[in-house]
């Protein structure tokens, strides 16, 4: 296998991962079956390479379902309370991502959230990764910042207090939780 393909087989597992878990129906999820042919229904849509459906291991999906936070989610989109792929812009003065700048002059900063939910007490920032990593210091480390918008631009948004800010890792097969 060239190294090239490695590296697309990567980017495109991300993709797809992202894609399944931006249109999972939580209803339809108590077996692999279920989670297969929901991939076969977004292929079949388009929305979904078939060679991206085919990076796709329905076990790390499952594990994550049976994960706490997968839980969680699950019962965030029965109650109509999870919200997926949602975009944000937020305004940082110059000064908190550069020091040595004089002037606050405004810095915008765009993305997308991959996934945040509400609870009672405050809404939760989920970020999933499937970087090929050895521990989740090391994603906590490369995205803590990043989270750290995410929340921030959520706050702006919706008035409403983020409790918690937590990456998935399905290559750790576990979730990281961001201070």
């Amino acid at each position: 296998v060239s190294g090239g393909n490695e590296e697309y087989k990567g980017a495109a597992r991300g993709t797809a991962y992202h894609r399944l878990m931006e249109c999972l129906d939580y209803t339809a999820v108590d077996s692999e079956s279920q989670i297969h042919k929901q991939i076969t229904a977004l292929t079949e849509a388009k929305k979904m390479a078939y060679e991206e459906a085919q990076c796709i291991r329905i076990q790390d999906i499952m594990t994550f379902l049976h994960s706490e936070i997968g839980q969680r989610m699950k019962k965030a989109f029965e109650a109509d309370q999870l919200y997926r792929e949602q975009p944000f812009v937020l305004g940082v003065d110059a000064k908190e991502l550069y020091p040595e700048e004089e002037d606050g002059e405004l810095i915008l900063i765009q993305g997308i959230i991959d996934a945040y939910f509400e609870e009672p007490d405050g809404l939760v920032v989920l970020d999933y990764k499937t970087d090929k990593v050895n521990n989740g210091k090391e994603l906590a480390e490369k995205y803590q910042e990043q989270l750290r918008y995410y929340a921030k631009a959520l706050e702006q948004m919706s008035g409403k207090k983020v409790k918690e800010k937590i990456i998935y890792s399905f290559t750790l097969k576990k979730e990281i939780y961001i201070e």
